[in-house]
């Protein structure tokens, strides 16, 4: 499989040249000035879902509290946003999992959030209610070794709207993956979809379970999920929707390659659980 760009080059580094869409978008930007002094960042790690393809694994308990090492799942994702610079970590729960609450309870920095309904990604990360610079990390992806966080919210710190961590995939896994359309010019999320057949598009670059969004598109995500509620009650508002109309929109949102130091690994699968597992963890 032949990539334009070498594997762990970061996409989007250079400015975007893109006009906003539509007037919001150019006003939060103008009213949301950064700089690396003021900056902060909020990590919100969504942890609400049901685990049904562990239940085999879990025994009843929550997936994020598995076992890597000395130390859960979940602790870990917390230690990789921390590292990577988040001023407080927020944990987006369910009440069907109270053991996750009293897992952190006693971790500095680290709140906890509740989804109650399962209404989507996007829905639990609007459950946080964060409404500054945040990155965004799935609670049941870990990364060995290092994590493309710190580098996603640099990007949103020198005024980029958002960042997607990607990595290649082969044809035959590209209908189980979110796949990235990219400008491999310059970086710029061009479009995202969910699980399409490999004849659908000829990128190759999946979502890799890190996400990053500036403020101002922070801000946008509350108003984003209740209208979706309001026009189908009961359905899930997914974030690959979100970032599709951000992009229409003029955001600029670029894509981050991961470095072939950085091992994505997906512990909520068994099979992506026990690989993890074998690992050497400190």
């Amino acid at each position: 499989m032949r990539s334009l760009l070498p594997r762990g080059q970061t996409l989007g580094e250079a400015p975007s040249d893109a006009t906003d869409g539509v007037a919001w978008l150019a006003e939060a930007r103008h009213a949301c000035v950064r700089t690396n002094q003021n900056s902060s960042m909020i990590a919100i790690i969504p942890a609400a879902g049901q685990g049904t393809r562990m239940s085999g694994v879990t025994d009843g308990r929550p997936k994020e509290l598995l076992p890597l090492g000395k130390r859960s799942v979940l602790a870990r994702i917390i230690d990789e946003a921390l590292d990577a610079g988040a001023e407080k970590v927020v944990v987006v729960t369910s009440p069907a999992k109270p053991e996750i609450a009293e897992a952190v309870s006693a971790m500095p920095r680290v709140q906890i959030a509740v989804q109650n309904d399962r209404l989507g990604l996007a829905h639990a990360i609007a459950c946080a209610d964060v409404c500054g610079d945040s990155m965004i990390a799935l609670g049941d992806v870990v990364f060995h070794d290092s994590s493309p966080l710190e580098r996603m919210s640099r990007l949103i710190e020198r005024g980029i709207d958002g960042a997607v961590a990607v990595e290649q995939v082969d044809e035959s896994k590209v209908g189980s993956y979110g796949i990235v359309e990219i400008d491999e010019g310059i970086g710029a999320v061009r479009r995202i979809l969910e699980k399409p057949r490999s004849d659908e598009t000829p990128s190759r670059w999946a979502v890799a379970g890190r996400y990053a969004l500036s403020r101002p598109l922070m801000e946008r995500l509350g108003e984003y999920v209740r209208t979706a509620l309001r026009d189908a009650p009961g359905n899930e508002v997914d974030l690959t929707g979100f970032l599709n109309a951000l992009v229409g929109a003029g955001a600029d949102i670029r894509a981050v390659a991961l470095t072939l130091e950085q091992q994505r690994l997906d512990c909520g699968s068994p099979s992506g659980y026990e690989q993890a597992r074998r690992l050497r963890w400190d």
